[in-house]
């Protein structure tokens, strides 16, 4: 987990800068001196890429964890394994999004099964999500799917969970629904954030971007302690 980590360091980082970047051309906006005069939809254009830039920040760093989750616990043979994890495999090899089962998965429930009966480990898996866009809710059921206790601090949580934004909705849920009205064409890049500062923008990212950190540091324990493998196995 310390590339997972390492790696939302660099966009943590980078969202920064792109926010003081922001701040210095909406300094500039109705600047008539010089050429390339900034306008505010100028402005509006760009935190609507802040606010898409943050997303995917989210879903960047909840897919690496995942497939660290799978490319970890095939160090253990599946007999080892807690129950969740083991279900949370099965949902990997053999559900591949389809609406019903059909031949396909059968076929993978046949392989599933022969893999179980060698008692060899299997190849690496990525952990499924929850369907729709990453937010609070989403992570928490997929970490407690897996068994992996989010054990996040006080202020940390209260700052991602407070219904505080619009129809009181948390800090994740209302940068999906944001980013989703821009990547989907129900707003325009210059209208998709005209409603929001960059005093805001950033806040947002200080109520997103701990918990992203916070949620990855679970993970990493939960990893490094084994808490993947079954309590009689974990003793061993």
């Amino acid at each position: 987990m310390n590339d997972v980590l390492a790696y939302l360091d660099e966009r943590e980082e980078e969202f920064e800068r792109h926010i003081t970047i922001a701040r210095m051309l909406q300094d500039r906006v109705d600047d008539v001196e010089g050429n390339g005069q900034v306008e505010v939809r100028h402005v509006n254009t760009i935190k609507s890429g802040l606010l898409i830039h943050l997303y995917n920040i989210v879903e960047a760093i909840t897919t690496r964890t995942l497939e660290t989750v799978g490319r970890t616990v095939v160090a253990e043979r599946p007999r080892r394994w807690t129950e969740a994890i083991l279900k949370e495999w099965v949902r990997a090899e053999i559900w591949s999004g389809e609406e019903r089962l059909g031949d396909s998965a059968f076929r993978r429930l046949t392989e599933v099964g022969g893999t179980l009966a060698s008692g060899n480990s299997p190849t690496a898996f990525v952990v499924k999500g929850e369907p729709g866009s990453w937010n609070d809710k989403s992570i928490k059921k997929v970490a407690e799917r897996l068994g992996c206790t989010l054990a996040i601090d006080a202020e940390i949580s209260r700052a991602a969970y407070e219904r505080v934004y619009r129809d009181e909705t948390t800090a994740l849920t209302y940068l999906s629904r944001r980013r989703n009205a821009i990547a989907h064409g129900e707003s325009t890049f210059e209208d998709g954030a005209q409603n929001i500062t960059l005093d805001e923008l950033a806040a947002l990212g200080n109520r997103v971007l701990p918990y992203l950190r916070a949620v990855a540091e679970c993970y990493r324990d939960f990893l490094a302690n084994k808490s993947f493998l079954a309590a009689e196995e974990a003793a061993t």
